[in-house]
Formats: C-alpha cells, structure tokens, sequence
C-alpha cells in the first residue's frame, strides 16, 4: 500500500528548478523508500549560521561540500545523516547539531526527488517528483489525519 507522504508527490513542473545531474544527489527516505535528492534543504540553515557555515570541496561533483540523508518521518523532514568535511576534519550531523538527527523545521520550499536506479523497474525512465514542505513539515497533510 502506498502511503500518504508518496501520494503527495507532484510531478516536477517547469516552475521548478531543472535537476543537476552532475552533481552528487542527497538520499531520502520516503516511507521507507529510498529516492535521490536533488535539492539542498540544510543550505537554508548553513547560510543563517553567523558566520556562514562552509563545508570543505572535495570533489567538483559535489559544489555544496556535503551529501545529506534525509527521511521523512510521520510527515516531518528529518536530516538523519551528513557526510561532510570543515577544515580538513570530518563533520556529521552530531557535530553540527549535538544529536544523530533533527528536525528541518528551518527549511520551506520543493524537494525535488527520483527514485533511485533500484527502485525503477526495466524499461521505465525515472520520473522526477516534488514534496512541498512547510517548516519542516509536509504540506497537504497532516501527521495526525494522514491526508
């Protein structure tokens, strides 16, 4: 049975920013469904962090100097990962936040997310989708009623 929060998604329109695939993907857990992740949800924290808070660039396949992994749980959007380094030194999301994860109630706007080459069946072109998020939270439902 599908869920709530994947019955969410929207196909991507042309409002939308086009995907980067030459850039590294954030992963995220959908209901447990794993999906890559094409937008950047913990730029908004990093850039309100006096001063700004930058990630080393490892690899130009990777511009914003981390790869995040996220999930959303019972309709909030928790970073439950981050592989990250900050002056030669590896940095996790402990290290930033003092807990193994947290709540994205900083960021509102479009995840743009895919299904992993796993996850989409032979013959089929995986289709980019968008969850709208509002504080943290998925828009269109709430936790509580599931709608």
């Amino acid at each position: 049975m599908v869920r709530q929060s994947i019955q969410a998604m929207r196909p991507v329109g042309e409002e939308m920013r086009q995907i980067d695939y030459g850039q590294l993907p954030e992963i995220i857990y959908v209901d447990g469904v794993l999906f890559s992740l094409f937008s950047m949800p913990l730029l908004p924290w990093l850039e309100a962090q006096e001063p700004e808070c930058r990630f080393d660039l490892r690899t130009p396949q990777c511009a914003r100097g981390y790869v995040g992994k996220w999930a959303v749980d019972e309709d909030k959007l928790l970073l439950i990962g981050l592989h990250a380094w900050r002056e030669g030194k590896y940095t996790g999301v402990r290290a930033l936040f003092g807990a193994p994860e947290i709540p994205a109630t900083w960021f509102t706007g479009p995840l743009m997310i895919e299904p992993t080459a796993g996850a989409v069946r032979e013959g089929e072109y995986p289709k980019a989708r968008a969850l709208e998020v509002r504080s943290g939270l998925l828009s269109g439902h709430s936790p509580s009623n599931g709608q």
